[in-house]
């Protein structure tokens, strides 16, 4: 009887104890080690094709993280290996964008809310059709209200496979689109998740204004950004309350599960 109850216990376990799997998406190594440290390491990295995915714990929840890639092609890349070989419940994304609009101020975060994608072609941006916007009330609320990445603004961004480092090209490309900022990533990801209907959710820093200071800049960028962005959502990724239907929420279920296992291992 006890060997039954252990066995039920179990089978509930096996399909009902889940705490979340996230996918998480970065472009800078500095937000990956960053994540990492305030992480534990849950296996070893997995290899899929040329990607190299990180398996981590943070809390109660899975995390599988992998570097985005240079240009929106890449990025889909990264992003079909991961999910193709990990299910995952939310897709987290951090980043760089370049401004757009005079508004936006360097190494402020800001939520992405819309993503346009866009081409280059015939020395000129020209807006594509695909738009994406994200649906922020889906996100599960988190204890932590990290300043970086939740005290910012909504952004819309332009997303394609040009860096937009000229001052015609930037304000051609705002004119075309009214994105307030631009990226080469974020497209990518929308097509990926869509694919898998993962939930995708984006957060991007202002390291340059797109114009012909836009490779020094970023680079300085680069140089000085200490990952405060993936130490931010590693918090906030602690702070995401358990899965419900988690038995041991629920504390009669983990007495029966603890009761059973010391009973099995008396016997």
């Amino acid at each position: 009887m006890r060997c039954l109850t252990l066995l039920a216990a179990l089978f509930f376990l096996q399909f009902c104890s889940r705490a979340d799997s996230i996918a998480v998406f970065y472009a800078l190594d500095s937000d990956a080690g960053a994540l990492k440290q305030n992480a534990r390491e849950a296996g070893q990295p997995i290899s899929v094709g040329m990607r190299h995915i990180q398996r981590l714990a943070i809390g109660k929840h899975s995390v599988y993280a992998v570097k985005m890639g240079s240009g929106c092609v890449e990025t889909a890349l990264s992003a079909q290996a991961l999910l193709s070989r990990f299910r995952c419940d939310w897709a987290l994304s951090i980043g760089p964008a370049g401004a757009l609009s005079d508004n936006l101020e360097l190494g402020c975060w800001h939520r992405v809310a819309q993503v346009f994608a866009y081409q280059r072609g015939n020395g000129a941006s020209r807006p594509m059709d695909a738009t994406w916007s994200a649906d922020w009330a889906r996100l599960p609320s988190s204890a932590v209200i990290d300043s970086l990445l939740y005290g910012a603004s909504d952004l819309s961004v332009a997303s394609g496979e040009a860096f937009i480092a000229t001052t015609s090209d930037r304000d051609r490309l705002r004119a075309t689109t009214g994105a307030a900022a631009v990226d080469m990533n974020s497209f990518g990801l929308v097509e990926a998740c869509a694919d898998h209907a993962v939930p995708l959710f984006i957060w991007r820093v202002i390291s340059d204004r797109a114009d012909e200071h836009a490779s020094v800049d970023f680079r300085t960028f680069a140089t000085t950004y200490r990952g405060e962005g993936g130490a931010a959502l590693a918090k906030w990724i602690a702070a995401l309350p358990a899965n419900p239907s988690d038995p041991l929420a629920y504390p009669a279920i983990q007495e029966i599960m603890e009761d059973a296992g010391s009973n099995t291992v008396a016997e």
